[in-house]
């Protein structure tokens, strides 16, 4: 579909390749402060988050060598009624030229079908409609010739009973960004699951000399009975508007009747009236059991993903929120619905003019139909960068930049890349958070040259800032998405980053990231550790060492832990008292070093667990250390602080004679007196 209203001025001069690198031995180049703090993101800020790509090469279901869709885009979806979501695109191909439609194997349309029900980690494919084994076959033909009809492109779906029908455009030319023209609008059916269509025979809405017909792009809902129609004109200027059918007769034209501002007009489709002012384009429409109202997506004036919501079909409907930025996702367009969107979770289907694929977005909404829990993460593509440097406000710790490659990037064309030798290296962004809240960071990576190991994550901020959660990776050979979920307990800040160690010429790159509050707020875990003597105080030999870890939550019920006191660097030096080893709730046990505590803690209450351990006579002859690590980990909860959980005390060398007595020095030899005269002399 001919797409690319807006197009972004690119800085080629500058742009440094995955290649640039920084020699070994060189010194990680330290962060610019002001680049990676906090910052208020822009207003064109996009709240949805993408979730998985759907469509073309790195997609969840690989559907460019499972069935040749190697560039499509739209992805219009419905519920075929019996388990499965049925998606339609429009032109594809299967040697795509890029960027933009076109290339070799091109087919108008192809149809996928999918029966993924868990859309939190993407959307994936079961089967397509082929024509050929592993080989997506175009379902509704088009001649193919400029000037009559070039291309015939869906717009919407829906199932009635057995009967899946399709509307789609009889495109007859593409015009100026933006602009094409049509011939008609028709409706399509299929009583086999979409494996046949019958495309000649249903109902029409030729368009009008002026090329403005209300009726030539439309979106699908069925509700209380019938199947109401939203419409456009051909392109990407006019206004949204409404007509209804009863369920049955959705094949009889005249059966039909359209919204004229105030009331259904029977069989008269130029009585239709505005119900949602230009610019209005790629059309999706649901009614939304969580809202109770309608809900409506589209492609505005300012290329942007909008919503609307409505109490009836008709309106009025609300003013635009935007759910995805044209700054974010350059050449977007589409926004098609997921009909099993439930519960707050708004999934849409979002194109891009470059790579010309199509991805799963979602967005949160709340019962009014308000758009909440944004994106935390500013320009979490890099699609803001205009050149090769990291723009803020993320920033570098080492050798990092920007390359602009659709080939190499997830979504979109650009995306952070690091490459260094020796040391740590990551990229990274301070991020605002609530207190006591759980939040999921997710992100894609790949790596390559030497493998090492690297982590995704948040920490606190500031130098050596310790680690809040993260998820490990080594060699990741493809895009591979994770996901790290984690609470944010007294923090009101926190710094997400990817990053890995070096020991040799490794190179990461990142893209699509995001941090968004988790659906499923947990409750969180904290820990203690105490001693006598305190942590970091000197022993020797004989001294006898207290400990008390403790752990609570803050949930409003009880919470199943596991607690686990790492015992091996204390007990090389010292004597554990067995009888010593009590706790408040529960009993623990000790594993061979390890003594272990697994139960519920009732809420509002205070797991303790004590225990004693004597300094031996031969401590200070090897480590000289006493360390106690304790870990944590819950059914529920997580562990948000672990205070003092890594103790450690040194022992030092005990001499049990007394101190020599301090003697004084030893005096002088005094001078020797002088005779006395004899008597009588002088």
């Amino acid at each position: 579909m001919r797409r690319g209203l807006r197009t972004t001025a690119l800085a080629a001069i500058g742009v440094i390749a995955v290649g640039a690198m920084v020699p070994a031995g060189a010194s990680a180049a330290s962060p610019d402060p002001a680049s990676s703090a906090l910052a208020v993101a822009p207003p064109d800020h996009s709240p949805a988050v993408l979730v998985e790509k759907m469509t073309g090469p790195k997609s969840l279901s690989a559907t460019d060598t499972r069935w040749r869709v190697t560039g499509t885009d739209l992805g219009i979806m419905w519920d075929n009624g019996h388990g499965e979501i049925l998606t339609a695109f429009g032109d594809t191909f299967g040697d795509w030229g890029g960027p933009g439609g076109g290339g070799g194997d091109w087919r108008s349309n192809v149809l996928l079908r999918s029966t993924d029900a868990d859309l939190s980690d993407g959307m994936s494919f079961d089967s397509a409609v082929e024509d050929a084994p592993g080989h997506a076959g175009e379902i509704i033909p088009s001649l193919k010739i400029n000037g009559q009809e070039m291309t015939t492109i869906p717009t919407a779906g829906i199932a009635v009973g057995e009967r899946q029908y399709l509307a789609f455009m009889s495109v007859r030319q593409w015009g100026l960004p933006g602009e094409w023209d049509t011939n008609f609008s028709r409706i399509a059916y299929s009583d086999d699951n979409g494996e046949t269509w019958n495309s000649t025979d249903g109902p029409e809405w030729t368009n009008t000399a002026d090329g403005q017909h209300p009726f030539q792009m439309v979106a699908f809902e069925r509700h209380d009975g019938y199947v109401y129609m939203f419409g456009t004109p051909n392109g990407r200027l006019g206004a949204a508007h409404v007509a209804r059918v009863p369920e049955a007769q959705v094949l009889d034209k005249s059966a039909y009747s359209y919204w004229n501002g105030s009331s259904w007009v029977l069989g008269d489709d130029t009585a239709a009236a505005p119900i949602v002012p230009p610019n209005v384009a790629e059309l999706s429409v649901q009614y939304s059991e969580h809202t109770g109202g309608w809900l409506m997506t589209y492609l505005d004036e300012n290329l942007d993903i909008v919503l609307r919501t409505a109490a009836s079909p008709e309106g009025p409907w609300s003013e635009r929120q935007r759910l995805a930025s044209f700054a974010d996702y350059p050449g977007l367009y589409g926004g098609y619905m997921h009909p099993w969107s439930e519960d707050g979770d708004l999934y849409f289907a979002l194109s891009q003019w470059d790579p010309y694929n199509v991805y799963l977005m979602r967005a949160a909404i709340d019962e009014d139909g308000t758009v909440v829990n944004p994106n935390l993460i500013q320009n979490g593509g890099f699609e803001r960068a205009v050149d090769g440097t990291m723009p803020a406000p993320w920033a570098c710790t080492g050798n990092c930049g920007i390359d602009t490659n659709h080939a190499w990037a997830h979504g979109g064309s650009k995306q952070g890349w690091m490459r260094s030798n020796v040391g740590w290296i990551d990229i990274h962004q301070d991020v605002a958070v609530e207190p006591n809240t759980t939040y999921t960071l997710t992100g894609f990576v790949v790596t390559g040259g030497t493998p090492a190991e690297g982590a995704i994550g948040v920490r606190e901020l500031g130098a050596g800032a310790a680690t809040v959660a993260e998820a490990s990776f080594e060699g990741v050979g493809a895009y591979t998405r994770f996901e790290v979920t984690f609470h944010s307990g007294d923090r009101t800040q926190v710094q997400a980053f990817v990053g890995s160690h070096l020991n040799g010429d490794r190179w990461v790159q990142i893209d699509d990231l995001s941090l968004v509050k988790a659906r499923e707020q947990l409750p969180g875990l904290s820990v203690s550790v105490v001693s006598d003597p305190a942590a970091g105080s000197e022993v020797v030999r004989e001294d006898v060492v207290t400990y008390t870890v403790a752990a609570s939550t803050d949930s409003a019920t009880s919470e199943a832990v596991d607690l686990a006191i790492d015992l091996t660097g204390l007990v090389d030096d010292a004597t554990l008292d067995g009888a010593s080893v009590t706790s408040s709730i529960g009993a623990p046990v000790l594993d061979g070093s390890t003594l272990r505590w697994t139960g519920a803690i009732p809420a509002g209450e205070t797991l303790t667990v004590s225990f004693a351990a004597t300094v031996r006579r031969d401590a200070s002859r090897t480590d000289s250390q006493l360390i106690v690590t304790t870990d944590a980990s819950a059914e529920r909860a997580i562990l948000t602080s672990c205070d003092g959980c890594e103790s450690t005390l040194t022992a030092v060398h005990y001499d049990p004679r007394p101190p020599r007595p301090e003697f004084p020095d030893k005096p002088g030899k005094p001078d020797k007196p002088g005779k006395p005269g004899k008597p009588g002399t002088v």
